[in-house]
């Protein structure tokens, strides 16, 4: 039996333990989607953190989950559709996406037409803009 603590689990934790990748409401996998794949924190052997919504019943679930169950989730013809976020690359057509391009957007949206008795600061946000080989785009926070 060893005597040194798992330095990345305090003392007395537990780890994380994986659950099925499922809709509870429909009772099946059949028509589960996957959002995202991220890894664990701390780090599980075996296990990452994943994200899913059930496009029947349109449900969301995050848990923990084996590298097995996803991929055989992934497997599953046709439920990749959309965008997936797989650690910090997003996947559309099978492949990760390529930064096309950056912009500046104003957050600010007057009230109404008349002009405000206030000079109001404008707040931006920057951005950076996805592309993949399809031509899918889609623009995201820097």
């Amino acid at each position: 039996m060893p005597t040194i603590s798992d330095p990345i689990v305090p003392d007395g934790a537990s780890h994380p333990r994986a659950e099925r990748i499922w809709c509870g409401n429909c009772r099946t996998a059949e028509h589960v989607i996957m959002d995202s794949i991220e890894p664990l924190k701390p780090p599980v052997t075996g296990l990452v953190d994943v994200a899913y919504t059930c496009v029947e019943c349109d449900t969301f679930y995050a848990h923990p989950a084996t590298f097995q169950d996803v991929a055989a989730i992934l497997n599953q013809r046709g439920t990749v559709r959309g965008v997936l976020q797989f650690g910090g690359e997003y996947i559309h057509c099978g492949e990760p996406m390529k930064i096309s391009g950056t912009g500046f957007h104003s957050v600010y949206a007057p009230m109404s037409t008349e002009d405000p008795a206030v000079d109001l600061l404008d707040v931006y946000l920057a951005t950076k803009v996805l592309q993949c080989r399809c031509g899918f785009r889609m623009e995201l926070p820097s």
